[in-house]
């Protein structure tokens, strides 16, 4: 189907090379928007599991630097005594400053900025505690103390996530559409313009399935060259997009890296989209001829 000769000289018909560049630039996009669902969902994921039983603890800057040990003594005594708290780590000035890096920059190392002490707690999935009461009793010991369980961080997120991946997938709609428009045009276009080579076949007894079978294998050719052209622009893309990602060293972005599946599922959309181009052409040659005859 793929390198016979036809007898319909489709080859010739230049109403279809435009259509594998059409298709390859409808699979890069395609890979482009089906790749970031990956990314966003592994993301989400990582997300979801990282803060999830997790619990932050912020104890305000003291006025006097010669507070600050006993300030955090008295906050974590309380979190020792809470039930449902199952382990508790204090932050050191380093790893506080890192973690405020993407958004003060340079200055947030600096020494004399007055940053809050940071406790990390993970909490009993099974029993968790009380955090009204733990707010309470927090605020007690040290004024301004706040615990933070990120729930609506990790709501805020999590949406961002979905509003992506169905944006993603509407764009996938949309170019399975568009391709399906195109090769319409195309094939309706190929017949008006071999009318009278297809005519001639019929004569000779040809049935529309034979007819339907030569713009359907050609769509097919054209549709897997103008596919893997795409999908090899989109590897580029997506190599170049991670290449990018990790120079930039953005902790607040999702790491853009796909697994093994993803790339497999990926070498599927240059198939899908000749296959889709294959079963256009020939439903509609079918229909067009039980119109023409």
């Amino acid at each position: 189907m793929l390198f016979r000769r036809t007898t319909v000289p489709l080859d010739e018909d230049s109403s279809a090379r435009f259509l594998p560049w059409l298709v390859a630039f409808m699979v890069f996009l395609a890979c482009l928007a089906l790749a970031s669902v990956f990314v966003v969902e592994r993301a989400a994921q990582r997300w979801d599991r990282g803060l999830k039983g997790q619990l932050t603890v912020q104890i305000p800057a003291p006025e006097q630097e010669a507070e600050r040990p006993a300030r955090i003594e008295k906050v974590t005594q309380v979190l020792q005594a809470t039930p449902g708290v199952r382990g508790l780590s204090v932050l050191t000035p380093q790893e506080v400053a890192r973690l405020v890096e993407p958004w003060l920059g340079e200055a947030a190392l600096a020494a004399e900025l007055p940053l809050p002490d940071l406790i990390a707690v993970t909490l009993d999935p099974n029993q968790p505690p009380d955090l009204a009461a733990l707010r309470q009793a927090l605020e007690a010991a040290v004024p301004g103390t706040q615990a933070d369980d990120h729930q609506r961080w990790l709501a805020n997120l999590l949406n961002l996530a979905r509003s992506i991946k169905l944006g993603a997938l509407i764009v996938l709609g949309l170019v399975g559409f568009a391709a399906v428009v195109t090769v319409v045009f195309v094939t309706r276009t190929g017949l008006e313009i071999h009318r009278q080579v297809i005519e001639l076949l019929h004569l000779m007894g040809a049935q529309d399935r034979y007819i339907a079978r030569e713009f359907q294998g050609h769509a097919l050719k054209l549709g897997l060259r103008g596919g893997l052209f795409g999908f090899l622009l989109a590897v580029a893309a997506l190599f170049g997009l991670g290449w990018l990602a990790g120079q930039a060293q953005l902790s607040l972005l999702p790491r853009f890296e796909l697994a093994a599946l993803d790339w497999i599922l990926l070498g599927l959309l240059p198939i899908l989209a000749a296959l889709i181009a294959m079963w256009t052409a020939r439903v509609t040659v079918l229909r067009t001829l039980v119109r023409m005859s």
